[in-house]
């Protein structure tokens, strides 16, 4: 910290000790460069502190207070000269110590404390001892680089959690004005849900940042500090220097930085199903898709629809956090809800789409890099179909013709994992498997065409098979849920 003296001969500009300090008409003084650049830059002959108009281009110099900086900066020589002296001896100390690691002089040298000792240069001993403080410094820098790139990755996630919160609350909002007034209360309830899990998720994510910001500032002092040492003069560097080293060593290095599963908002509970969950209250006509898309798990080259049931590849790459859940190979997504019981149908739209693939992926598959060992998949991709799994790199599969719609059909407990065209029920393919891991509905795709999950028309209950009434074309669902 600076002495009451330095202070009262700093410029207020460049907060450095006056060079041929003036004094305006206000009594407020500056270096005389200074005030000349802030006049330029401003346009204006106002006092940088006060405000206050100058009516002189160029004011007086100002003789005391040069003089007064001139002795305090003499005074400030001589105290660091003196420094420099041995405390025994009064003579300078000019030569280095190696076995008791301390700066001496001639006299100590050659006394008996000394006697047998090894001596160097003080400028070699400087060196020495900056590689090797240089040296202890290289873990540091890079563990503040992580911690840098971290905190930009939580400062990512953040504001992703804010965007998905704004979306989320106008989807839920467009779904709710197509509803009548009483389903307010409805409304309230999912958007005190969401308010309260954004404010909880910001909550961690700020204390994670905050957290990081604190161990970037200690990092960051410790750096600044030792590479101020660095900077000064060898022999005043050689006698800090063991307190120095000391403090780098005592550093403690954090853990590495990693985002937690869980960070983001979960679009899929408060998004998934909606109008099905509100239609247990109203007993009206309302659609239900027996997969949701997880949009935290999306590939940044994957545009999925508002209501998470349609996926197709973008144009170009949304800057999404890369957090655990996110796949980041191939581009898919995967379902909201997995299945580890029980038997499970959905239908997906493929339409046009000439390059899909559709299937289960195992939740214990680590999302990141490629994910075939923990994939049962039907590709379709120039013009042909593939049965792909983790023991089986690729099988022909015969179609007469290209469905518009695909069923997949997974019976846990038999360990069966089926495809078909529904529209003319015709069976595709079947894998045969002993399931152990909860699995998850996949969706992938490098066409721009979108791949649509089939909503259920639902009328009294549900059950999980379907028919199809040739009377009116609707599928009726029950549902035992």
């Amino acid at each position: 910290m600076a002495s009451r003296s330095e202070m009262d001969l700093s410029c207020p500009v460049c907060r450095d000790i006056y060079k041929d300090p003036v004094t305006l008409s206000c009594k407020h003084s500056f270096c005389k460069d200074c005030l000349l650049k802030f006049w330029a830059a401003e346009q204006t002959s106002e006092c940088p502190v006060c405000k206050r108009r100058s009516s002189m281009e160029l004011p007086p110099f100002s003789l005391a207070l040069r003089s007064r900086c001139e002795a305090f900066l003499q005074a400030e020589a001589a105290a660091a000269e003196s420094k420099q002296l041995c405390s025994l001896h009064a003579e300078k100390l000019d030569v280095f110590c190696v076995d008791d690691q301390q700066l001496v002089c001639s006299v100590c040298r050659d006394s008996g404390a000394h006697g047998d000792h090894r001596f160097q240069p003080v400028d070699e001993a400087a060196l020495d001892s900056k590689r090797t403080l240089q040296a202890s410094l290289t873990p540091l820098r890079a563990k503040l680089r992580l911690m840098h790139q971290a905190k930009g990755d939580c400062d990512q996630t953040a504001e992703h959690i804010k965007v998905q919160a704004e979306s989320t609350v106008r989807r839920i909002k467009e779904a709710f004005q197509k509803l009548h007034q009483f389903l307010e209360e409805e409304e309230e309830a999912r958007m005190v849900a969401l308010r309260v899990e954004e404010e909880e998720k910001s909550w961690r994510m700020k204390e994670k940042i905050g957290a990081l910001s604190r161990e970037i500032a200690a990092l960051s002092d410790t750096i600044r500090a030792t590479e101020e040492k660095l900077r000064a003069e060898d022999a005043s560097f050689l006698r800090d220097y063991e307190a120095t080293a000391e403090r780098v060593r005592q550093q403690p290095l954090p853990r590495d930085p990693e985002l937690v599963p869980g960070a983001l908002i979960d679009v899929a509970k408060h998004l998934g199903n909606l109008t099905y969950n509100i239609w247990n209250k109203m007993k009206e006509m309302v659609s239900y898709s027996p997969v949701i898309l997880d949009p935290n798990t999306a590939h940044p080259d994957l545009i999925l629809s508002e209501d998470l049931t349609s996926a197709a590849q973008g144009q170009r790459k949304q800057q999404l956090p890369d957090n655990p859940e996110r796949i980041d190979h191939f581009i898919s997504a995967v379902g909201s809800e997995g299945f580890n019981s029980g038997a499970h149908s959905w239908e997906v739209e493929v339409g046009d789409n000439a390059a899909f693939v559709l299937g289960v992926l195992t939740e214990s598959i680590q999302r990141k890099g490629i994910i075939w060992s923990g994939l049962w998949r039907l590709m379709f991709c120039g013009g042909e179909y593939k049965a792909l799994s983790p023991s089986d790199t690729g099988s022909d599969v015969s179609v007469m013709k290209n469905p518009r719609r695909i069923r997949v059909h997974l019976d846990w407990d038999s360990g069966q994992l089926s495809f078909s065209d529904p529209d003319t029920n015709t069976h595709m393919h079947t894998f045969t498997h002993t399931f152990t891991d909860r699995l998850f509905p996949y969706v992938s795709t490098w066409s721009e065409v979108p791949l649509k999950i089939v909503a259920m028309k639902v009328s009294a209950g549900v059950e999980q098979h379907s028919y199809r009434n040739e009377s009116n074309g609707e599928v009726d669902v029950s549902n035992k849920l």
